[in-house]
């Protein structure tokens, strides 16, 4: 046939029959089936494809409403079945029964969503509903998580589980199910913003830990060593971090080591101090303790006040050994060169003790030199001293002495002169000392006396 003689025949359109309530009903009456079948863990017998486009002829033929409310209402109904068998579950295995019973739901929802994909963006975007993934998490928030033999009684099992692992008891298994229930709460409260989390967990697991190191602190540092006590503490501290990073909510681990903090340390700081022969004031007259000195000040640093009190006690403890050589000095003990001597020990035990224990930290370092000078600049006795044993030391001390030995013997001079707040006083016995040498010329070095001048 030539193309001039072919026929075009236009059909008419066909127009698409709209859904009646009775068609509807029946629709949703097989999705319903099909969402019954999910819960039965039956989903691969299902065609999802045959359930997508049975949903999307609901939506798209104005029965958003009738699809929406029974989906809600068919979630429900699964919902009461399983807190009726939560209910019925003893303590001993409730945490992993709710544990599975969350991940099954969780996978249903994914499957309901998708099938009711269609819904979701146009029905429940337009009317302004909750998406059907989270519409199922909040309904399993009030239908299970609320139910009066659910929630207090996974609340306090997951508090004792905590407990358990504290006092030792720790298993992978429990912090799974720590983790996987705590993972939920969290999962509901973001879902609908209800902060299920932090209303039904967070704050009961922060006050019974806050009542929990504090009666244990109380108790542990009645019988032990101060720095038994330290290494304690650091102790718990790691574990608890370990414990937020593994099973708790990032926001939970700040106001809980806080907590543990203010209980460990600030609120025995002080003790820590003051206990005899073991705290820190006790470990300061002992020079092998160096490393015990640190640990605690590692612990306090934790709670930045607190090291205050450390720097205190520094500065009493040079105090009162300085104001031991002035003692000793006035009542004839020691001789000048003799306290000199002290001062420079005391200046280099505690200047260890500084940069070592207290890790070379500046407020530490200003401590220091403000009980040198408190002591030494209670009158000119110190001043006389230093002009005196600078005499021995440039008519005698240096004799043999290398150039090394010698800037080494002037650094400490200058390190006792930098403490006098009269450093004219000094100038004054020096120059009256350094008259004396040089006329009787008994000086051991001129190139030393140029280096101290």
């Amino acid at each position: 046939m030539s193309d001039s003689k072919r026929k075009f025949t236009i059909k008419p359109f066909k127009h698409h029959m709209q859904m009646d309530i009775t068609q509807a009903r029946a629709t949703w009456s097989s999705l319903s089936m099909a969402i019954d079948e999910i819960h039965s863990r039956n989903a691969s017998q299902l065609s999802f494809e045959e359930l997508y486009r049975n949903a999307y002829n609901l939506v798209l033929h104005k029965h958003g409403s009738l699809l929406y409310d029974g989906v809600s209402s068919k979630i429900t109904s699964h919902l009461q079945s399983m807190v009726t068998h939560l209910c019925s579950i003893s303590d001993a295995t409730l945490l992993e029964e709710m544990s599975k019973c969350w991940s099954e739901h969780r996978i249903n929802m994914i499957m309901i969503r998708d099938i009711l994909m269609y819904m979701d963006r146009t029905f429940v975007a337009s009317q302004r509903k909750r998406p059907v993934y989270e519409l199922g998490l909040g309904l399993f928030r009030v239908t299970v998580w609320e139910h009066e033999q659910v929630q207090p009684r996974v609340t306090t099992l997951l508090l004792e589980a905590i407990s358990s692992e504290r006092a030792g008891m720790f298993t992978q298994h429990t912090t799974s199910l720590l983790k996987a229930n705590l993972s939920m709460l969290l999962e509901l409260g973001s879902a609908d913003g209800s902060n299920v989390y932090e209303r039904d967990f967070e704050e009961l697991f922060l006050g019974t830990t806050q009542e929990f190191y504090r009666l244990e602190s109380l108790s542990y540092l009645s019988n032990n060593t101060a720095s038994d006590y330290v290494t304690k503490a650091e102790c718990r501290l790691e574990e608890e971090k370990n414990r937020a990073g593994r099973c708790l909510a990032p926001t939970t681990e700040s106001p809980l080591l806080s907590i543990i903090e203010t209980e460990l340390i600030e609120r025995h700081a002080k003790t820590l101090i003051e206990m005899e022969n073991c705290g820190f004031a006790a470990l300061l007259k002992d020079e092998t303790k160096v490393d015990n000195l640190r640990d605690i000040y590692d612990l306090f640093v934790r709670v930045p006040g607190t090291v205050e009190l450390l720097r205190n006690a520094l500065s009493e403890r040079v105090k009162t050994q300085g104001k031991q050589l002035v003692f000793d000095q006035e009542r004839g003990a020691a001789n000048p060169a003799a306290f000199v001597r002290g001062v420079l020990s005391i200046r280099e035990r505690y200047g260890r003790v500084v940069e070592y224990a207290f890790r070379g930290e500046k407020r530490a370092e200003k401590r220091l030199r403000e009980a040198f000078e408190d002591f030494l600049n209670a009158d000119a006795r110190a001043a006389s001293c230093l002009a005196v044993y600078v005499d021995e030391m440039l008519r005698s001390g240096l004799r043999g002495a290398t150039e090394s030995e010698v800037a080494a013997q002037l650094q400490n001079v200058i390190v006792v002169f930098r403490y006098l707040a009269d450093k004219d006083v000094f100038e004054a016995f020096y120059k009256q000392h350094l008259a004396k040498r040089l006329l009787a010329g008994k000086s051991v070095s001129d190139e030393a006396e140029r280096a101290m001048v």
